[in-house]
């Protein structure tokens, strides 16, 4: 327990000591939101201004008002969809090419320079293309498998098959099989990264297969400091969703800045879990050199047979 807190401490310090990272991710998605958000600000304010449906939605959350605005065709509500994507896509894009850059840092005792920063994004930007491509192919049948078990259970609610909470409680247990899968997947994929920045691996099949071996290996110490990172984020959203739920509807701008806070402290558990699987795989690292020197530098039986008797 104290080795995996001493990885979540120092884990923490190295997020902290580059933190500029975390801004910039946060301002380049603040950036992405406002430019997706203004093609529809500019329909809805062609839409409600000077009428009595923006107070409704202004002061406070009609309902009503909302259900009336999205079926508006001048609104076009549809075309958001689109814009959201592409902005989802670019900043997803972004973070991929930003990936060994950030590892990077985090392996480093020294600030890299700009040009060292960016010079390690771009020389792996393919390779993580690559891996991208070998996550969707283990992911697509994940997800069309938990999508089947939650239109079975939820067949099951319809039809009252079985006892009266079966259903839900098939639902529950769907959702939370497919939540450990889906964590599991991408810690597996984040020791892939790792490992490939440290060793400078260039075939991604051969080190997807080392990280599944260290991981399943090590399965439990990953798990239980991944698991604990991604509880922190999940609770600060929790926190997040029920303060701005108690805001009133006249404070817009506080309702804004919470929503800011909540994405910033989800951008830094994120580092913070790139962090400490940094600090785990360098530890774990060395101890393996230690191991390997110890037994290299100790003389097999075999060798010291014959051997000259030593003064």
């Amino acid at each position: 327990m104290s080795e995996q807190s001493g990885v979540l401490q120092e884990g923490a310090r190295r997020v902290w000591k580059s933190q500029r990272i975390v801004w910039w991710l946060f301002l380049v998605n603040l950036l992405l939101a406002f430019l997706t958000t203004r093609p529809l600000s500019a329909r809805l304010e062609q839409v409600t201004d000077h009428s009595l449906q923006s107070q409704r939605l202004v002061n406070g959350f009609d309902l009503g008002a909302y259900s009336e605005l999205t079926t508006n065709p001048d609104a076009a509500f549809s075309s958001v969809m689109g814009e959201s994507n592409l902005a989802i896509v670019v900043f997803f894009v972004f973070a991929l090419f930003l990936t060994s850059g950030i590892l990077a840092t985090y392996h480093s005792d020294y600030r890299l320079t700009t040009t060292q920063f960016f010079e390690a994004c771009g020389a792996f930007f393919l390779r993580w293309v690559r891996l991208v491509l070998f996550m969707a192919v283990v992911l697509i049948p994940i997800c069309v498998l938990s999508y089947k078990l939650l239109a079975w259970s939820g067949s099951v609610i319809l039809n009252k098959a079985g006892p009266e909470q079966t259903g839900y409680w098939l639902m529950l247990a769907t959702l939370l099989l497919t939540t450990v899968v889906m964590m599991s997947l991408r810690l597996w994929f984040d020791m892939a990264q790792v490992r490939a920045v440290l060793e400078g691996e260039r075939v991604m099949r051969r080190t997807l297969a080392q990280a599944f071996r260290l991981t399943s290996s090590n399965f439990s110490s990953l798990f239980w400091l991944y698991f604990r990172i991604s509880l922190l984020a999940w609770l600060g959203l929790a926190l997040g969703m029920w303060l701005w739920t108690h805001i009133p509807g006249q404070h817009s701008g506080l309702s804004f800045v919470v929503c800011e806070f909540v994405l910033l402290w989800w951008i830094g558990t994120r580092l913070w879990q790139r962090a400490s699987e940094m600090v785990w795989y360098e530890r774990r690292a060395l101890t393996v050199a230690a191991a390997t020197a110890v037994i290299e530098a100790v003389p097999s039986p075999e060798s010291s047979i014959g051997a000259p008797p030593t003064n």
